[in-house]
């Protein structure tokens, strides 16, 4: 279970990350357009989901007591 959950959570935190890069940095996307905020708040939100997997991971590991 615990390499299921590093495993997904790697993949939102690269998929968000990824996907904020490119909103930002790669597509000619106008700041403050309704595409590009509804971009940063899909891919945020996946790179949240991603950190706070891992996070709980690393604080709450009771599978190597």
């Amino acid at each position: 279970m615990f390499i299921f959950f590093l495993i997904l959570g790697l993949i939102f935190l690269i998929s968000g990350g990824v996907g904020l890069f490119y909103v930002n940095a790669t597509a000619n996307i106008a700041s403050g357009t309704p595409i590009w905020i509804v971009g940063n708040l899909t891919f945020g939100t996946f790179a949240l989901f991603g950190v706070a997997i891992l996070v709980f991971l690393a604080f709450f590991n009771a599978e190597f007591d």
